[in-house]
């Protein structure tokens, strides 16, 4: 096999909010997208809104058919469970800060998979679509993200001279609505192609994830199969052991009693340092759970300093993003992965516990090419 990358856009200025349509013209198979992202903070700050928020749908289609769909929120999280690594990501709140993530739309199990990639040049017309909008958490203005400054990069990595893979793994968000108090959730799942992980997403801050979503049970035929009827926190137990904890470096702007946005929901930590000079304050991080940092900065006399200023932490957790991974089977083995075929219907039933959360369900599926 040799490869190489074959650049598609580079720092292209895209909308405020609007899509980019881009054509997937490549005759050899592709075993990956990177995408990356850049934009510019307002003068004043730009608080808990990152560019993971305002890339608000990434899809790639061929006409009509939908061949993956997700937010970059979702993308960035499926990257973390499929390599055990977070993607590039500098979150800022700083004014003037530059914020840039970058995240791999895999194709395969991991980068160069020669039996799982995708040969766009078996569809009729293939694109991407990637739809922007810096008004999704702040209003772009001086406290937002400045205008005009969003910025999109896509690089296709591309397989040459080998056998060109007969499947690809698909990922679709199966659907999105906002938590109720109480009561069940039924997500009607595909039966079209074989599973290899299911992914929970339910956001508040400083919410824990096994609140909103207390209960899973993924159900077939109507109780004629229960593969599994799980506590969500035990789920998220089994997952830390499973894909372990990550780390990243997240600029912050707080003074004291601030309450700070950070990107692991479970057991979270994070080592903050003052990024400028404040005299001889005292620092502390009073609670961190949820997603939810809770600074304290205090004189030695004890007297709070709502002083809002610029720190820099390397947060630490799981979750990334309050998500839960559900795997079917062991990842690197298709084998083992579970066949919908023999069912007629197959449901995810979720138990809420708790309202206003963001919550979706999405699906990796092998789908052939």
């Amino acid at each position: 096999m040799r490869n190489r990358d074959a650049i598609i856009e580079y720092q292209k200025t895209l909308d405020n909010v609007g899509t980019l349509t881009k054509d997937l013209d490549l005759v050899d198979p592709v075993s990956a997208l990177y995408l990356e992202f850049e934009a510019t903070n307002g003068g004043t700050s730009n608080l808990k809104n990152w560019i993971s928020d305002v890339i608000t749908k990434i899809e790639i289609v061929n006409g009509g058919d939908v061949l993956y769909s997700l937010n970059l929120l979702q993308l960035e999280a499926l990257f973390f469970y499929k390599t055990g690594r977070v993607p590039t990501m500098f979150p800022s709140e700083f004014a003037d800060g530059i914020q840039r993530h970058g995240c791999y739309i895999l194709f395969g199990r991991h980068l160069w998979d020669s039996e799982f990639g995708i040969n766009f040049g078996q569809y009729a017309n293939p694109q991407i679509k990637i739809t922007s909008n810096m008004n999704a958490i702040r209003d772009v203005a001086a406290d937002g993200f400045l205008t005009g400054t969003l910025k999109g990069s896509i690089i296709a990595k591309v397989m040459e001279e080998g056998p060109s893979p007969s499947q690809y793994l698909m990922a679709k968000e199966i659907k999105s609505w906002t938590s109720a108090a109480s009561g069940e959730v039924r997500v009607e799942l595909p039966i079209d192609y074989p599973y290899r992980m299911l992914m929970l997403r339910s956001h508040l801050q400083g919410i824990d994830i096994e609140y909103p979503m207390q209960q899973l049970k993924i159900t077939c035929d109507s109780d004629k199969f229960v593969m599994l009827n799980r506590y969500v926190k035990q789920l998220d137990a089994e997952a830390l052991a499973l894909f372990g904890t990550g780390e990243l470096k997240h600029d912050i702007f707080a003074g004291t009693h601030g309450v700070v946005r950070t990107p692991f929901n479970k057991e979270p930590g994070a080592a903050i340092e003052l990024y400028e000079q404040d005299g001889t304050n005292i620092h502390a991080v009073t609670y961190h759970w949820g997603g939810s940092m809770y600074l304290n900065s205090a004189t030695h006399a004890g007297a709070g300093d709502s002083t809002a200023r610029k720190w820099t932490t390397i947060a630490r957790g799981h979750s990334l993003h309050a998500t839960l991974p559900v795997p079917f089977g062991l990842m690197d083995k298709p084998e083992t992965w579970f066949s919908p075929s023999p069912f007629k219907k197959i449901e995810a039933v979720i138990t809420e516990n708790y309202a206003a959360c963001a919550s979706q369900v999405v699906l990796e599926q092998a789908r052939p090419v």
